[in-house]
């Protein structure tokens, strides 16, 4: 199976596999009635259907059967520098396989079309983040460790019930 663009068929598989990937790293996804899912929701249908900048990408059935697996790249913006001078950089997120998928070679085909989708918008600085599974995947397609270590800083949480909408 190949690669093929997300479609808003697909939101609901995307929200499904988008639990599946919290669930691996230890977050518990809540129900399926969690108000994050209709976040995510509104926030795959705003990007499916309006963002240049943004590209899905999914593995599976036709739009709206389930899926095996997905990925998303999308251009960030930043202060230029000598290196990036319009400072634009590609980022990578979602990428989760489905557990009984696993091992088949679909995050490699999708993370590959990912990568030269952003670089033939002119992007050649892409960053992601890598859980524990993910990172020979990203290796052995050349990712390195940062040249700058990622820091957080986890705000207070808002009231247990209270979910602020996320802006688009």
């Amino acid at each position: 199976m190949q690669p093929r663009p997300a479609s808003t068929d697909d939101i609901p598989e995307l929200i499904r596999l988008r639990a599946v990937a919290l669930g691996s790293l230890g977050v518990n996804p809540g129900p399926p009635q969690s108000p994050w899912r209709q976040i995510a929701r509104n926030w795959f249908e705003q990007r499916i259907t309006g963002h240049p900048d943004w590209h899905c990408l999914v593995i599976g059935g036709e739009p709206g059967e389930p899926l095996l697996a997905s990925g998303i790249a999308w251009v960030t913006y930043h202060l230029p520098s000598p290196q990036w001078p319009d400072g634009r950089r590609g980022y990578i997120d979602g990428m989760v396989t489905d557990i009984a998928a696993r091992g088949r070679g679909y995050a490699r085909k999708i993370l590959s079309r990912l990568v030269a989708w952003l670089e033939e918008s002119g992007i050649y600085y892409i960053q992601l983040h890598a859980s524990p599974d993910g990172m020979p995947v990203y290796k052995s397609a050349g990712f390195a460790d940062a040249r700058y270590p990622a820091m957080d800083l986890m705000t207070p949480n808002p009231p247990r019930g209270q979910v602020t909408e996320c802006w688009a």
